[in-house]
């Protein structure tokens, strides 16, 4: 039962969110209780009057003040539902906004685990409801307890057997229900990564860049194979919990069915043993109402357990800690310098970067080159701070990284990768990152994408910067090529006013005269910037203050392009060697 702690949880983060569930709990649980006993009161009142020959007017007139009660309960209660409505709308909401927060909080290599993932995918899909059920059927347990105590207080005053018989058997439901949430969760674990991985089958038919591969080659075959036998996996699960969970569920519902008529015939004999027709008339409406309350109460209990259970998914991811997001730490001022001191980092074990020393200076232009797979962009995540160094360090102004907050160094510190992520928004708010709200806005939106070589481009649409980008949600929306959205990527980091900013392959997906119109823009209008270009093609160099040549990791070569030439090394047979494209075999000294 040690996961009863996230019931708890979820009860307390509902009341912290919203604590008008307490007040309008309060106020049902009475109207429940009082419309639970008026029903018992009012039939041994008929009894009573009738056997001591009361008229049958002044029965109708007790009987009238009863129904006035229960109407006026009925329309409080209604009245409070709509807050129970409005809050278990809103607080899903707001569990789901918390998902997607935390986020924020969580360090960049967790996205390279699977069961983080599989988790994570969990929290988002089930978490809300999982958490507000749990804390809701809390509140009902509690609502349900009290007006199970009205009802036993009228039964045990003459025969607490009843009573006791009841709860003996809805406890004995409970312990067999929690075992069948338990196999349940354990079916959900194993399920979750099959789920993910057919539903990313399943995205792929209708994702429109995929199209184009399964008209056209036999990769449908190979992903409906996959499909099927991620399929056939996901029904071995089902069949190896179904028959356990089925006998289990069998027989909690044999127990539920037995406590009616346990009661029933409890309160029979003893009522007909003492020859009390009222108090029998009265007792049975109360043995109805005891067996619905412990059958509600029992099943209350018995989703208790399994939403607690799922609920500590959740709840684990949301107390998740992070070395690096999350953590605090010196705001960072204006860029001034950055310096590289013999760093070192690897992926499991294997090096990636090896022994790095570098700087960089306020308004320096900097070329990274080096053929792929060299370390380039893991350079990039690094100087981003998604990870941290094993060896040596990164220096901002002076401080270190780990001593510096994140997300304020990356309001300094900004890039644009090769496959920029575009969202179907409008085209302005695809440069901002957020609504264009003012004409200084719409403004900067123009200026970052003249910056970008894009303008021209998105002028063409009727609707210009409001353009919708993408055809998912409206017919007329924006199509780019990769060369497009490259440019529409670069727009957004210079929208965003980095510092220092990094671009990383920014003209892989352009022809050599539109790569070559980039970069003067880039250089024209970004004179005032500090910029580090990353590209293994070498046309980006020739402009730039400082040059780094990468291979497997380390620095095999730095200096200005002109000494690179002379010194006729690596770096001079990668520039020739491109260069004879576009020369026709002519070397370059």
């Amino acid at each position: 039962m040690k996961d009863i702690v996230f019931a708890f949880k979820s009860l307390g983060l509902l009341i912290k969110k919203y604590p008008i569930t307490l007040l309008s709990e309060i106020l049902i649980t009475l109207s429940s209780l009082a419309m639970t006993l008026i029903p018992i009161y009012v039939v041994q009142t008929i009894v009573t009057d009738y056997q001591a020959g009361a008229s049958i007017s002044t029965i109708l007139g007790k009987i009238g003040l009863y129904l006035v009660a229960l109407i006026g309960l009925s329309l409080i209660q209604l009245l409070l539902s709509f807050v129970t409505i409005y809050v278990a709308r809103n607080f899903r909401v707001t569990v789901a906004t918390m998902l997607f927060q935390k986020l924020k909080h969580i360090d960049y290599d967790f996205h390279e685990n699977t069961t983080f993932l599989n988790n994570y995918t969990r929290s988002l899909e089930e978490g809300p409801d999982r958490i507000y059920f749990c804390a809701y059927h809390q509140i009902t347990l509690i609502r349900t307890i009290i007006q199970s105590f009205g009802v036993f207080a009228v039964i045990s005053q003459m025969h607490p057997y009843a009573v006791f018989y009841a709860v003996v058997i809805g406890l004995i439901f409970v312990i067999l229900r929690y075992r069948v949430g338990k196999i349940g969760y354990q079916q959900r674990s194993i399920e979750r990564p099959l789920y993910r991985k057919r539903n990313y089958l399943n995205r792929v038919f209708f994702l429109k860049d995929a199209m184009a591969d399964l008209k056209t080659t036999a990769i449908e075959a190979l992903l409906l194979k996959n499909h099927h036998l991620v399929s056939q996996e996901l029904v071995k699960v089902y069949d190896h919990y179904a028959l356990r969970k089925t006998i289990w569920e069998f027989l909690g519902s044999v127990l539920i069915a037995f406590i009616y008529p346990g009661v029933l015939g409890i309160v029979a004999y003893y009522a007909f043993i003492d020859l009390q027709i009222a108090a029998f008339a009265s007792l049975t409406v109360a043995a109805t109402t005891i067996a619905n309350l412990i059958s509600r109460l029992v099943n209350i209990l018995a989703n208790i357990q399994s939403e607690m259970i799922e609920s500590r998914v959740p709840f684990i991811f949301l107390s998740m800690t992070s070395k690096i997001e999350g953590r605090g730490g010196q705001r960072v001022g204006d860029f001034q310098s950055l310096k590289i001191k013999h760093l070192d980092f690897g992926y499991d074990e294997k090096i990636v970067l090896h022994d790095l020393n570098m700087e960089i200076k306020q308004g320096d232009k900097i070329a990274i080159v080096g053929a792929n797979g060299a370390g380039k962009t893991t350079l990039v995540k690094l100087l981003l701070r998604l990870y941290d160094c094993s060896k040596g360090e990164i220096v901002y102004n002076g401080e270190p990284y780990p001593s510096l907050d994140p997300s304020s160094l990356r309001k300094k510190v900004g890039a644009v990768f090769q496959n920029p992520e575009v969202y179907s928004v409008t085209i302005g708010e695809n440069v901002l990152l957020k609504p264009v709200e003012t004409k200084e806005e719409e403004q900067l939106v123009i200026d970052a994408l003249k910056f970008s070589g894009l303008y021209d481009d998105v002028m063409r649409y009727e609707e210009g910067i409001q353009t919708l980008v993408t055809r998912e949600f409206q017919i007329k929306g924006a199509i780019f090529s990769g060369g497009q959205m490259q440019k529409l990527a670069i727009a957004r980091g210079f929208a965003q006013n980095y510092q220092l900013f990094i671009l990383d392959e920014p003209s892989s997906s352009l022809d050599p005269l539109a790569e070559a119109k980039l970069y003067q823009n880039m250089l024209e209008l970004g004179k005032d910037k500090t910029l580090l270009f990353i590209s293994h093609r070498l046309s980006t160099t020739i402009n730039c203050d400082y040059i780094y040549l990468f291979e497997n990791g380390i620095i095999v070569e730095a200096g200005k392009h002109d000494d690179l030439m002379k010194l006729k090394g690596q770096y001079w047979a990668m520039f020739n060697s491109q260069s004879e494209k576009y020369l026709g075999g002519e070397q370059i000294d």
